[in-house]
Order: C-alpha cells, then sequence, then structure tokens
C-alpha cells in the first residue's frame, strides 16, 4: 500500500514537472520574465525606434478622430460576425492579454511615454483601441468556455470506430487477457528493448486492447509514448517523427537525453545523404570529430537506465503502412531504437505484414516477424453473440422503442429462433459499426417497408461484395425467375443453370445462373474462390429453391416482384403501396380509409391494396376489424371499366367466419347478435350493379354450412341475393351481363350425407329468381334471344340454345310454350327466332344446327352460356 502511494506521488511530481517544462509555458513564461528584468533598456530602445520618430508625431486632430472610430467600428463588426460559427485562438488571446497588460501599464504612467487624447475626449487614446481588441476577444473565449453547446444525440447519427478510451466497458472480454500482459511488463527489467505483437484482424478492436493495457499501467512509474507511423509522410520521416515523438515523452525526465536523441536522429539520417548533406557532414567532422552510432546508442541506453523508469511505446495500426514503411518500423525495434527497459507494443493484422515482407524478402518470410517480437498476442475470437449484442443495442439506440422487439428478434435470436446469417460476415467491431451505419442510412424510409431480416441480409451482401450486389441488382431477371404462382401468390426464386444439364435436388456447385456467373466473373468483381459458395448460401436464404414458398413468406418480402425494388432503391417508389400509409388508414376510422381507397384508385393502386387487403389476418380490436371489413366493402364494390374490383370470396368468408365464435366473443362481448347486425348493414349499403355483395352472397350459400359459420343463416342470405337481383332488374334498361350474374347468385347449394363422412351437392335457383327472370325477359325479349344463342366450341356454322333455358323455364318445350304465348307485338326478332327454335326441336335440342340468321346478329364469341 505504501509502495502504491509512493509511486502516485511520483506521478503527480512528474505531471508537475511536466507543466512547468511545457513548450507552452516556455514560450511565454521566458519571454515575460527576460521583459520584467530588462524593461528599462527596453524602453529606451523602443522610445528610440518607435516612439519619438513615429508616434509622437501622431496629434490630437479631427481626421485621426474618423479614422479612430472607423478601426473601431471595423473591429466591433468583427467581433460580432465571429460570435457565430467561429472558434477564437487562446494562444493569440495570450499573446494579446500580454501586450495589454504593458500597454496598461505605461497608460496609467505615462511619465515614461506620452499617450496622444482624441480630440475633444481627453480621456480616451488613440491607443486604446489595444483594450477594445483583448476585451472583444476576451468575451469570445467566454462563450466557447462557458455558454452551453447544443446537445446532439449520439445515437441519431453515425457510429464511430472509436476505441474504448480510458473508461468505456470491455464488451469483447479482454480484460483478463490484458492483465496477464501488464503483470509480466510490470515485472520484466529488459537490457534490450522488448517487442510485443498485438495480432488481429481489422476492426478486431486492437486499439481497445491498448486501451486496456493503458488503464492497467496508469499507477505505475513508466513513460508512455504513443507513435502513429501512418503519419508520417515517408519512410525517412518515420524516424524523425519517431525520436521527435520519444523526446517529448521523455524530456520530463531528462535534462541532457533529448539532446542525444536530437544528435542520434540527425546521424542516422544523414546515413545516406548525397550532394551538399554530405559535404557539410565532412566538413563538419574535420572541426569537431563525430560520435559513431554506436557510441551515440550505449549513451542513450545509459542515460535510460539512469531515468530508471519503463518506456512503453505503442504503435497503432502497423498494417495501415506499405511495405517500406513497415520494414522501416522494423528496423526501429529491432536495431535502432532498442534500448534498455523499452517496451514496443505494436498492433497489425499479421497476414498483411507478412505479405509485405515477402513482397521485400520472400525467403523465409513466414517466420520473419519470430525474429522481432519476442512475444505475439492473438486476439480472442468474438463469440457471435457479442458481436451480435453489440448490433442490436446500436440499432435500438437510434429505433422508436417499438421497433425493439423485432431487432432483438432478428439480431439476437431468442429461445426458440437463433439468427446464424451473421456468421462469417460480421466478425469485427468495425463490421458492427459499417454494417449499423448502412442499416441507419438505408432503412430510415422503409422501416415499415420492408422485412427486417431480409433487409439485413442485403445490407451484409452490400457491405461485403457491393460490385457483386450491384451485378445481382441490375442483372436480376438473369439470375431470378417468378415461380409460385399454382399458389396464388408469385414470388421470384433463383433460376437453375440450364447449361449444367442435370440438375440436381440441392444446391451444388453452378447449380444456380447466380452461381455460374460469380464463377465465371471472379476476378472481375474482386471475389476470392473460397468466398463463392459463401455469398450464394446468403441468396440462397433469400431466393432459393428450398425456402419457403411466397404464399408463406410476409407480404413485405423481397421475394415479391411488388416490393423487389424497395430493398435496392432504399425509398419508395412510384407506383407502390406505401405499407405505412396502409397501416395508418386502417387504424383511422372509415372516413379516413374510405377517401385514402379512393387516392389509392387514382394512383391506380388497385391491385397492390387488394393484395394487401386479403393479407390481413387479425386485429387489435372491433374499431379496427369493423373498419377494415368496411373498407373491404367499399373496395371491392368500386366501379373500374364497367365491371368491379371484386375481392376473393373464400378469403373474406374466412375472415368473417364466427367458427367457434372467434369474432363475437373477441369484439362483440359474445353477442353474436350485434355481429350479425354489423353485417346485415355492410349488405345494406351495396350499390348497383350489385355484383360483388350478390356473388359473395353466392359462395356463401353454395359453401358447405358448417365450414364457414356465418353469422346471417342461410335463408336470409338467400332473401338478401333475392333482393339485389330484384333491385337491379327494376331499374335496367337493355340485356346485360350483370343480369345474368346476378341471377346466377340467387343460386345455391343443398347439401345431402350419401354415408362415411361425405356428402353430395346439388344446385339449386329459387323460383322466385326464375319468376323474376321470366318476367324480365317478357318485357326485354328482342334484346334477350340474341344473347341466348349460342356455338359449340372451335365451330362457327352450327349453333344452339343456351343450356340457361332449361334452368329458367325448367325445359326447352316451356321456353317454346312461353315464345307461343308471347301476346307482344309483332317482331321480326321473335319470328326468326321461332323458326331457328324449330329446326333444333327436330334435333330434340340435342344437336346444333346450321341457319343462316337475317335479323338477329349473332357471334361465335362472347355468347352467355
Amino acid at each position: 500500500m505504501n509502495n502504491k502511494s509512493s509511486i502516485k506521488n511520483n506521478n503527480r511530481i512528474v505531471r508537475v514537472r511536466k507543466v512547468l517544462t511545457d513548450k507552452m509555458v516556455l514560450s511565454y513564461g521566458l519571454p515575460i520574465a527576460l521583459l520584467i528584468l530588462f524593461h528599462k533598456p527596453i524602453e529606451e530602445m523602443v522610445s528610440l525606434a518607435i516612439v519619438t520618430p513615429i508616434l509622437s508625431k501622431v496629434g490630437s486632430t479631427a481626421t485621426n478622430n474618423v479614422i479612430f472610430w472607423l478601426v473601431a467600428a471595423y473591429i466591433l463588426l468583427l467581433f460580432f460576425s465571429r460570435t457565430v460559427s467561429f472558434v477564437a485562438s487562446r494562444k493569440a488571446f495570450v499573446l494579446q492579454l500580454i501586450i495589454c497588460l504593458i500597454y496598461l501599464h505605461y497608460r496609467i504612467d505615462q511619465n515614461i511615454w506620452v499617450l496622444h487624447p482624441l480630440r475633444g475626449y481627453i480621456h480616451l487614446y488613440y491607443t486604446d483601441l489595444i483594450l477594445e481588441i483583448t476585451l472583444l476577444n476576451a468575451l469570445l473565449l467566454g462563450k466557447q468556455s462557458f455558454l452551453k453547446k447544443p446537445v446532439i444525440k449520439a445515437a441519431n447519427g453515425f457510429d464511430d470506430d472509436r476505441s474504448l478510451g480510458k473508461d468505456r466497458l470491455d464488451l469483447l472480454g479482454y480484460e483478463p487477457y490484458v492483465r496477464s500482459v501488464a503483470s509480466r511488463i510490470k515485472q520484466s527489467r529488459p537490457e534490450t528493448a522488448i517487442a510485443i505483437g498485438i495480432n488481429g484482424r481489422w476492426g478486431s478492436g486492437k486499439t481497445s486492447f491498448f486501451d486496456l493495457l493503458k488503464r492497467n499501467m496508469a499507477e505505475e512509474p513508466i513513460i508512455v509514448i504513443n507513435f502513429d507511423p501512418w503519419n508520417s509522410i515517408s519512410p525517412k520521416a518515420i524516424i524523425q517523427d519517431f525520436f521527435d515523438t520519444v523526446q517529448r515523452g521523455i524530456r520530463p525526465y531528462h535534462s541532457q537525453l533529448p539532446a542525444l536523441l536530437d544528435i542520434y536522429t540527425d546521424k542516422l539520417l544523414n546515413l545516406h545523404s548525397e550532394g551538399w548533406g554530405k559535404f557539410a557532414k565532412e566538413l563538419k567532422s574535420l572541426v569537431a570529430p563525430e560520435r559513431s552510432l554506436n557510441d551515440l546508442h550505449e549513451q542513450i541506453n545509459k542515460e535510460i537506465k539512469a531515468i530508471d523508469r519503463k518506456i512503453i511505446i505503442y504503435i497503432d495500426d502497423l498494417d495501415r503502412l506499405d511495405k517500406e514503411e513497415i520494414a522501416e518500423v522494423i528496423r526501429l525495434i529491432r536495431n535502432t531504437a532498442s534500448f534498455s527497459n523499452t517496451f514496443f507494443i505494436v498492433a497489425y493484422d499479421r497476414d498483411y505484414v507478412l505479405t509485405a515482407i515477402k513482397a521485400m524478402n520472400a525467403f523465409n518470410h513466414n517466420h520473419f516477424l519470430e525474429k522481432i517480437f519476442q512475444i505475439e498476442v492473438n486476439l480472442p475470437y468474438f463469440h457471435p453473440s457479442v458481436i451480435q449484442r453489440k448490433l442490436a443495442d446500436l440499432l435500438k439506440a437510434y429505433y422508436p422503442e417499438g421497433y425493439h422487439e423485432v431487432i432483438e428478434k432478428e439480431i439476437v435470436g431468442t429461445a426458440f429462433a437463433y439468427p446464424d446469417y451473421f456468421q462469417g460476415w460480421i466478425e469485427t467491431l468495425r463490421d458492427v459499426t459499417r454494417l449499423s451505419n448502412g442499416i441507419k442510412l438505408n432503412l430510415d424510409n422503409l422501416l415499415t417497408e420492408v422485412v427486417f431480416s431480409e433487409f439485413i441480409r442485403l445490407e451484409i451482401f452490400r457491405l461485403k461484395f457491393p460490385s457483386v450486389y450491384e451485378a445481382f441488382y441490375r442483372r436480376s431477371s438473369a439470375f431470378l425467375h417468378i415461380d409460385d404462382k399454382h399458389n396464388g401468390t408469385e414470388g421470384y426464386q433463383l433460376k437453375k443453370n440450364d447449361s449444367n444439364g442435370a440438375k440436381p435436388p440441392t444446391l451444388t456447385k453452378a447449380h444456380t445462373a447466380f452461381e455460374a456467373f460469380l464463377q465465371q466473373n471472379a476476378s472481375r468483381l474482386s471475389v476470392e474462390e473460397y468466398e463463392i459458395p459463401q455469398i450464394v448460401a446468403l441468396i440462397d436464404g433469400l431466393f432459393g429453391v428450398n425456402t419457403l414458398t411466397a404464399r408463406f413468406r410476409s407480404h413485405l418480402s423481397v421475394v415479391h416482384p411488388s416490393r423487389f425494388e424497395l430493398y435496392f432503391s432504399y425509398s419508395m417508389l412510384e407506383g407502390k403501396l406505401s405499407e405505412d400509409d396502409f397501416l395508418k388508414a386502417i387504424n383511422g376510422t372509415f372516413a379516413e380509409l374510405k377517401k385514402q381507397i379512393d387516392e389509392w384508385n387514382k394512383e391506380n393502386l388497385n391491385f397492390e391494396v387488394l393484395r394487401r387487403f386479403l393479407q390481413l389476418k387479425s386485429f387489435k380490436d372491433r374499431h379496427q376489424f369493423e373498419t377494415v371489413v368496411e373498407g373491404i366493402f367499399y373496395f371491392a364494390r368500386q366501379p373500374d371499366n364497367n365491371s368491379q374490383y371484386g375481392f376473393e370470396h373464400r378469403q373474406l368468408a374466412e375472415l368473417l367466419s364466427d367458427y367457434k365464435k372467434r369474432i363475437s366473443k373477441g369484439f362483440y362481448d359474445d353477442r353474436h347478435e350485434d355481429y350479425a347486425a354489423f353485417l346485415y348493414r355492410m349488405f345494406a349499403g351495396a350499390t348497383s350493379p350489385y355484383t360483388f355483395d350478390a356473388t359473395f352472397l353466392e359462395h356463401l350459400n353454395k359453401s358447405f354450412d358448417e365450414s364457414i359459420s356465418f353469422p346471417i343463416p342461410k335463408p336470409e342470405r338467400l332473401k338478401m341475393v333475392l333482393k339485389l337481383f330484384y333491385s337491379y332488374v327494376s331499374q335496367f334498361k337493355a340485356w346485360d351481363y350483370q343480369l345474368w350474374n346476378l341471377y346466377h347468385a340467387c343460386s345455391y347449394k343443398e347439401w345431402t350425407p350419401t354415408g362415411g363422412g361425405a356428402y353430395r351437392s346439388e344446385t339449386i335457383y329459387p323460383d322466385e329468381a326464375n319468376q323474376v327472370m321470366i318476367a324480365t325477359i317478357a318485357k326485354h325479349i328482342d334484346t334477350f334471344l340474341p344473347v341466348i344463342v349460342d356455338f359449340p366450341p372451335f365451330v362457327d356454322d352450327r349453333m344452339f340454345i343456351s343450356g340457361v333455358i332449361p334452368t329458367i323455364f325448367g325445359s326447352f318445350d316451356a321456353f317454346g310454350d312461353f315464345l307461343d304465348k308471347y301476346d307482344g307485338p309483332d317482331s321480326a326478332v321473335i319470328a326468326e327466332f321461332g323458326q331457328f327454335y324449330q329446326e333444333l326441336s327436330k334435333e330434340n335440342f340435342k344437336n346444333a344446327v346450321p341457319f343462316d340468321f337475317k335479323t338477329i346478329k349473332v357471334s361465335p364469341r362472347g355468347q352467355i352460356t
């Protein structure tokens, strides 16, 4: 304990000595002391040189007053202009303050120098401008020091690569390893320098290792020297910069050693000097014989021992240098600066340094570093969980809390799922920083528009292989094709390599067009052979044939053609439905959703809206459920080129199903009748031509009752569709397809058990629908008859009467009776159709017959059946 206390006291004394020997203190303190000591002769010199011949000639005149006020105004304006975005120099202010104090001395005691006041202002002198300058600069510095600077929330900016510094936590688990290294340094006292290599990949935390080592050695009697060779502009400059740095570190501990190092440096730099440098060196040796390098080295060693403190020299980022610079640093460590009680702690990527050494001397280069470093510390391997935790924390600090669960799940994982796509890609903290910055920059406009895990995969791809990433996007049509059409959901998949002949069931070498492209263009794309399987595996995880089909992927997935571009454009594209806008719309009121649907309609986003509605499966409350259902009905009823958008009947039936009271219990307090009342209101709002509502009711009425569990019973549904049919019939003016659709929508199915859990269905058209149809035909006979003339497939010279006629009238004979009893005015259409009917009756209505229509216009295509 006493030993530690003594070391602390000694370190305090050294810090005081460093302040007293600081260049700033010496640069200003010594001149001031000399000025005070020799002020008399200096006064006389200034009087003879400046005051008497120049300043004494300046009189108090109106012209000089004007010049004074203009200069004073200029100084004041300059001050105001510097109050914003300007940093005043503290060194310049110290000089100004010294001059100001000297001036005040002579202003108060004017027996020495006579100062001239302004004309009319006996207490104000022309030279008082010195006071103005000093005062205003003092205010500027005060503003910089005392006014609060705006707080910038670091989490909202880019992440940096800073190391642990003096107080940040060790997230990498280096601390135990560092303590072991520090302990051995403390117990060593070498005669020549010991070099310790810290080997690790770029971004693996080598600088943080340095920081931890400095913390562990903070209380020791040591001299710490930080040397950054990559700041030097040449190999020769490395020598100069190195010994300049060492001199600054040693100066507080030894008076003669800095000078010795200076001589030693000059000697090293002049070893290969030519021309005038060589001549000057030889001339100097005639006057004062030079000491040899060995003599200087021994003398420096002796003086370093006298200091009795360990010298620890940290050299970071050796792997930033070129091969000549690396060789120069190694020469310093091994020979030139191999002093006693000195430790070199050097950080580098071993593979990079060996490659540089091999370029200079290939012989035995793999073992070269063994001659330089007495010990090589290989930084411990990061566990993937550390890397993923760091990335998650950086993103959670940036994104809103509502997104934290997604970040945690997709980056760190859960007890049931672990994201493994980071392994082999993101392995260092520098990788984490770069990936975090890329995500923050590119995801901001798409936070609710993409699948987070898929976006991260593509960001990793872009980060590691930008040229391949760009090629994949630009040539996507060559690598991807649309599949899963049979599932009703289209999605991109990797194309198989057609040139490969046989296509194995699992991914193998060049199995896909993308992998073949990589193998053929690896050199151009800066891809190593061993990296190709890693790239293919990442992309296969998104678009591979063995992944989930598009049907089971999120509606925001990159595999959907409508979303693909978003993942590469980093912003919403024109003509694409914004997920954020959609969610806001369904979480608002129906009036707001209705307005938004109209806007989407104008932007031709109908298919996008339909697809997104189809993907809704769950709701947070009754309000959202009813808003969405109202929105679906409103959307499906909208006209589009005399038709309707419609909706998927089966999926809507599943959405509205109250199977096991899942809707009435969840949203209507178990009041089934309240839920049914809501649906009655939906159908009551049907608008002409009623196609969507009628065909949806038809779907319900033909479905197996127990499979849909619809709140409105079947008899009521049949009445509703008949009402819609009658409403349309009462207002239409000419025969059209909508009337046929509504008539067929009135039909329903009866399900009869046949044993063994099987059922037989029978389609029934209600008598009420047939009677309405017959009455309508009677009113519009001339436009009805042409549309029931039909042609067999691929035949245009024979015709028959549509098979819907027996459904409406009961039989062809009953239809004939209807025509015979028809008491309307004489009509050429009825007459000609009667002749056609007679021809068909000869074939018992089983075969088509040729007939030359003169009045009725018929076509082989587009007939109603």
